[in-house]
């Protein structure tokens, strides 16, 4: 599924919480990661020699010590602004996933919030999931994928973050599937929801639906809280306003705002494999 992963860092980041992220990734079929810490070109402490050095070092480190727990592990340390280095690297590599932090906290550092998260998203053209830990939530490193919700629109544009979410329910053994009513859209909102309940099932995995109204990341937010969701599976694009944006507004709201981790999956054919 996500063979190759690309994995953003910071020489700070702590070993354990890596480890236990990417353990999980390998169960789910990952055999390569590449590991990046970018040094941001407009920060002075980042360009230092003393601070190259030292976070070569400890990118090194982080290295031998997945290597030593038995994952295959290369490593980068690009110049630049960490969205396009990131993006780069990972259509470079050939990889199917990029995954970062959303905290300070944990993996990345505070330049990973709000709107570097977000412009990752809007540039990549691969699946990428935005771990966020948030101990008030229950969520824990290396549990991302332990309860998936989908939320879907039913579009055409939805149809890789479907399919990749069947693949996920696959391995979880469950999927919550939801769709967000707007006014006019989908009167036969449920039958498809039933169709896609099908397609879990067929699969082996148990599979709840969910049709609600109101406003879709809203919505998704309140439903990740009550189902204690692991994760939220959202198409970069829909069919609903913003659809002609480089992400929509609902996967826009969805990654800045739900607490549970977000795997925002694009649409575009030819560039990444399920």
């Amino acid at each position: 599924m996500f063979d190759h992963t690309v994995v953003a860092v910071h020489f700070e980041s702590p070993y354990q919480p890596l480890l236990d992220s990417l353990s999980e990734l390998r169960k789910l079929g990952t055999q390569r990661f590449t590991l990046v810490d970018v040094l941001r070109i407009d920060d002075p402490d980042d360009l230092s020699e003393a601070h190259r050095q030292e976070a070569r070092r400890r990118l090194k480190q982080k290295q031998a010590d997945l290597q030593a727990a038995g994952l295959k592990v290369d490593i980068q340390q690009p110049v630049g602004f960490p969205a396009p280095e990131l993006t780069k690297i990972g259509r470079g590599y050939g990889a199917q996933l990029i995954l970062l932090g959303s905290r300070g906290e944990g993996l990345l550092r505070e330049f990973y919030h709000g709107s570097t998260v977000l412009e990752l998203a809007r540039q990549a053209t691969l699946p990428v999931l935005m771990e966020r830990i948030d101990p008030s939530f229950g969520t824990a490193y290396g549990e991302v994928f332990r309860h998936p919700i989908l939320a879907t629109d039913f579009s055409v544009k939805a149809s890789a973050a479907h399919a990749l979410a069947l693949d996920l329910a696959e391995r979880a053994g469950k999927l919550t599937v939801l769709h967000v009513n707007e006014a006019g859209y989908h009167a036969d909102g449920q039958a498809k929801l039933e169709a896609i309940a099908d397609e879990v099932r067929q699969r082996g995995a148990e599979v709840s639906t969910r049709l609600e109204s109101g406003t879709p990341a809203t919505t998704i937010r309140r439903l990740a809280e009550k189902e204690a969701g692991s994760v939220v599976i959202v198409g970069k694009r829909g069919d609903g306003p913003g659809r002609d944006l480089a992400i929509g507004t609902t996967a826009q709201a969805v990654a800045r705002n739900c607490p549970c981790s977000v795997l925002v999956v694009p649409n575009e054919q030819g560039i990444w494999i399920r």
